[in-house]
C-alpha cells in the first residue's frame, strides 16, 4: 500500500452494560440508609408532643448503556526500500489461433502454410523484498454517550413517626372538693339510643335494575339523639332478574274424553333453556275435565229410503221398532239405502227379521255415531236393502263416564 494510506476496518466493540449511580458523587456510603436525623422542633408552650417523619433515603443505580460512533481507524506502515525487493514473474499463458479454413479467402494461394495468430496473458509478478515491513492501526477513540433510563426495581423509602417526649405540662393530679349538695354516681344504667333498621322493600322493578328502600328510625323517635352513630342507608341499587325468565303456558286442550271425567293438556315452557332460571311456581300443564254438554244425552238414528242420505226420512228416538212401527212411522223395510246416528252415546242394532230376531236366526249390524251409505251398511252385513227392525238407546255409562277420543 502507499505511505499513509487510511483504511476504515470493521472493529467490534464488546459493550458491556454499564451501570451508574444515579447522584453517587453527592452520596456518602458511609450515611447510606441511615434514619435522618428528627427535625429540630421549635420551643412552644403546648402540652402536647410534636412528631415528624423520620424516613431512609435508599440509593438505587440507574440502567445504562454506552451508545458510540463507529470509530476513525488508519494503518501506517514504514516507507519501503524497493532497492531490496526483487520481481518474480511466471511464464504467461500462450495460445495460438488459426483459421478453420486457411484457403478459404484466398483460394489463389498456397494454403500449405496457414496464417495463425498467437496470443498470451499477462505475466503473473510477485514483488518480494527482504526484511518484514510491520504495519499497525491507529484508532482514534469512539465518541460514546450514556443511555440511561430508571430502574425498574427500586426499594422504597421507609419512614417512621419520631415524636418529642411530652412536657409536664399537667401538674395538679387532685380533684376538686366535693360539695354538700353532690354525691358521687358509682353505676349508670342509661339506655343508648341507637337506629332501628327495617328490612329492605322488594325491587322497584320486577325484571331489570332499580332501587330498594327501607326505614331507618332512632330508637327514642328523635334522630337527633342517634347522631353518635352513622345512619344506615334507606336507599340502596337492585337488579331482579327472576321475571326476566318466567313460565309460558299455552291454551287448554280439549278434554280427552267426550261425555264424562277426563284430563286437559297444555304445554307449558320456560323463556330460557335452563328451566332452573324460571324461579316462579311452574304452572301446571294438566288438570281435570268434565264434559257433560246436550251432545252426551242427544240420541237419535234416521233412515233413508232411495238415493243416499235422500228420499224418504224417519227419525227414531230411543226403542225398540219392529217391522209393524217402522211401517208406521213411514219407513218402507225393503227400501233403506242409507243410515246416520245421532249422538257420541247413540246406538242402534238394525235386524233382519220384524221379531228382531228371537224366532229366526238373521244378520244384525251395530251402528254408532256417524254415517252409513248402503255399500257400508252392506260392508257391516245388511243385505238386500231390508231392515226389519230397528232398536235406539242412549249408553248411560257412556254418557256419565266418557268417550275416549281416537
Amino acid at each position: 500500500l502507499p505511505p499513509g494510506a487510511a483504511v476504515a476496518p470493521t472493529v467490534s466493540f464488546l459493550a458491556e452494560s454499564a451501570r451508574t449511580r444515579a447522584n453517587a458523587s453527592n452520596v456518602n456510603e458511609d450515611d447510606e440508609g441511615e434514619d435522618d436525623a428528627p427535625a429540630d422542633f421549635e420551643d412552644h408552650k403546648s402540652c402536647y408532643p410534636k412528631c415528624t417523619w423520620s424516613c431512609k433515603k435508599p440509593v438505587c443505580e440507574q440502567d445504562c448503556k454506552p451508545q458510540c460512533e463507529q470509530p476513525r481507524c488508519q494503518t501506517r506502515c514504514p516507507k519501503p526500500d524497493y532497492n531490496k525487493c526483487a520481481i518474480n514473474c511466471q511464464e504467461p499463458h500462450c495460445a495460438a489461433f488459426c483459421p478453420r479454413e486457411p484457403c478459404k479467402e484466398n483460394p489463389q494461394e498456397m494454403c500449405s502454410s496457414p496464417k495463425c495468430d498467437t496470443q498470451c496473458a499477462s505475466p503473473s509478478c510477485l514483488l518480494k523484498c527482504q526484511g518484514h515491513v510491520p504495519c499497525e492501526n491507529v484508532c482514534h477513540p469512539p465518541k460514546c454517550s450514556w443511555n440511561c433510563r430508571n430502574p425498574k426495581q427500586c426499594a422504597k423509602p421507609e419512614c417512621r413517626m419520631v415524636c418529642e417526649k411530652p412536657m409536664g405540662c399537667a401538674q395538679n393530679y387532685r380533684l376538686p372538693p366535693l360539695s354538700p349538695h353532690l354525691t358521687v354516681q358509682q353505676t349508670f344504667e342509661a339506655s343508648r339510643a341507637k337506629w332501628i333498621v327495617y328490612d329492605w322493600s322488594e325491587c322497584g322493578m320486577a325484571c331489570g335494575k332499580s332501587t330498594q328502600t327501607r326505614k331507618v328510625v332512632c330508637s327514642t323517635g328523635e334522630d337527633h339523639e342517634c347522631v353518635f352513630s352513622p345512619k344506615p342507608a334507606t336507599v340502596k341499587e337492585c337488579e331482579d332478574l327472576r321475571a326476566c325468565n318466567k313460565w309460558l303456558a299455552d291454551e287448554w286442550g280439549q278434554c280427552d274424553i267426550k261425555c264424562g271425567k277426563g284430563h286437559q293438556y297444555r304445554r307449558v315452557h320456560c323463556t330460557h333453556k335452563d328451566e332452573a332460571e324460571c324461579t316462579e311456581n311452574k304452572p301446571v300443564s294438566v288438570k281435570k275435565c268434565l264434559d257433560s254438554g246436550p251432545h252426551c244425552t242427544e240420541c237419535k238414528v234416521n233412515l233413508f229410503g232411495g238415493r243416499y242420505l235422500d228420499g224418504w226420512t224417519v227419525g227414531f228416538a230411543p226403542g225398540n221398532y219392529n217391522t209393524t212401527e217402522m211401517i208406521a212411522r213411514g219407513a218402507t223395510c225393503e227400501q233403506v239405502s242409507s243410515a246416520q246416528v245421532h249422538g257420541i252415546c247413540c246406538f242402534a242394532m238394525l235386524y233382519e227379521y220384524g221379531d228382531f230376531n228371537r224366532r229366526h236366526r238373521g244378520w244384525e249390524v251395530q251402528l254408532e255415531k256417524g254415517k252409513y251409505p248402503l255399500e257400508k251398511l252392506e260392508n257391516l252385513g245388511v243385505e238386500n236393502n231390508d231392515v226389519s227392525a230397528i232398536q235406539v238407546w242412549l249408553d248411560e255409562t257412556c254418557s256419565t263416564q266418557g268417550h275416549k277420543f281416537n
